[in-house]
């Protein structure tokens, strides 16, 4: 894309949370230096914070003065609905609208990372105040080579099919899910996954924007499962002590036939033929969703100096001209731009760093993109996690997990909707 040039030298003050994320950040080094060039006049000072450290820091930041011109937010009624809820943050429709977001990343995708009702109390309706230029999505990991010898030549299709995979892994004496808790985002994937499995992408998704303050009866029957599969030895031996990157580690080196993670931890291996990454399965091959939200979403803080310029920079990092630098830094772009397939190809992406990417595209041309559950409360994130090791472990009922979540829930549902 191309643009006027200023009139006299401007400094564009841009935030980034993805400190650590090297990959990412040299996609965004070599975004900022095609902007640069696009707007002469135009020098971007790139600040780079870890994610808690911007998360923490914002609501104060963007109270000031001194504000970023662009800034990075979290997604969810903790984070950028706070933000809303003071006027910290101003909305991005007239951008968002003249340069069709909605037509490059569907209308699902905009509303779940940026849509908020000006008060802030309505999570994914109402006006944009962010959005994303690349994609995260939670998936099965797969070791075909297992799956073969168990006799399964393709990733399952539907639960039931899974826990049939699952069932003979452990009578081969093979792990079926490597899986560990004490960081607790795999206790929340696989609690929400398997209530999409026994309802639908769109109750969850109801459930996250926090629409009713009841949680589905179905919840139960999540939990039952996840209570069967950790005592029926499906997980990986010790899970309770293990953390989600470790686990997934052991899965990269050939242990264990699944693995539930994260599209931005997808791995190098000497054999990526055999290994895939592909939506978790719902209830019949017909239907896919997935927890697939943006990376942190981009927003314009309502003090910026340069509104119409941090604008036209976030128009510029989610075009369908960036998806090639995005996928050539092996990230998945959040944008469809039609040809990712020939661009994995031709920066020669293969195994599940090509998965991630095509898989992507699949999720939100054919499916329905999810967000996180633990955007629906504040304190849900902690909540899930360690009902879900009790209950895994056996020290608590299915029904008293359901309760410890409703009660979380359903207090804070109540309270927002009221105030």
């Amino acid at each position: 894309p191309t643009s006027e040039a200023p009139a006299e030298p401007v400094e564009l003050w841009v935030q980034s949370g993805n400190g650590g994320a090297d990959a990412l950040l040299a996609g965004y080094e070599e975004l900022n230096a095609a902007f640069e060039a696009a707007n002469p006049g135009v020098t971007i000072k790139f600040e780079v914070k870890s994610f808690t450290e911007l998360v923490d820091t914002l609501p104060l930041q963007l109270s000031g003065d001194d504000v970023p011109d662009v800034t990075q937010v979290n997604q969810g009624y903790g984070s950028l609905g706070q933000l809303v809820t003071s006027g910290l943050v101003a909305p991005l429709d007239d951008i968002a609208t003249a340069s069709d977001w909605a037509g490059r990343q569907g209308e699902a995708l905009i509303a779940l990372n940026g849509r908020f009702s000006p008060d802030g109390k309505d999570m994914g309706a109402g006006e944009l105040y962010g959005v994303s230029a690349t994609g995260a999505w939670v998936g099965l990991y797969i070791n075909k080579e297992i799956a073969k010898s168990l006799g399964y030549d393709a990733a399952p299709t539907s639960l039931e099919e899974m826990e049939a995979m699952l069932a003979k892994a452990k009578e081969a004496g093979v792990p079926g899910l490597m899986f560990g808790a004490t960081d607790g985002g795999e206790q929340i994937w696989l609690m929400a996954n398997l209530l999409m499995g026994y309802t639908s992408p769109q109750t969850v998704t109801d459930v996250i924007n926090g629409v009713n303050e009841q949680l589905p009866p179905e919840t139960l029957q999540a939990a039952e499962t996840m209570q069967k599969w950790a005592e029926a030895g499906y997980l990986t031996e010790g899970w309770a002590a293990l953390d989600s990157t470790e686990v997934l580690g052991m899965f990269a080196e050939g242990e264990g036939l699944f693995a539930l993670n994260g599209s931005w931890n997808v791995f190098q291996s000497d054999t990526p033929e055999n290994y895939g990454l592909v939506p978790f399965p719902l209830a019949s091959a017909s239907e896919i969703g997935a927890i697939a939200s943006g990376d942190l979403p981009w927003s314009v803080p309502t003090n910026a100096k340069n509104p119409d310029l941090a604008k036209k920079y976030i128009d510029f990092i989610t075009s369908p001209e960036a998806s090639e630098i995005w996928i050539k830094a092996g990230q998945v772009p959040a944008t469809i731009s039609g040809n990712e397939q020939a661009l994995v190809e031709a920066n020669g992406l293969v195994g599940v760093s090509a998965d991630a990417i095509v898989q992507w595209v699949n999720i939100m041309t054919n499916g329905t993109p999810i967000g996180f559950p633990d955007w629906a409360t504040p304190t849900w994130y902690d909540t899930i996690a360690q009902s879900s090791t009790a209950l895994m472990a056996g020290e608590i009922s299915p029904q008293e997990f359901v309760d410890a979540l409703q009660a979380d829930y359903g207090a804070f549902t109540a309270e927002r909707k009221a105030s």
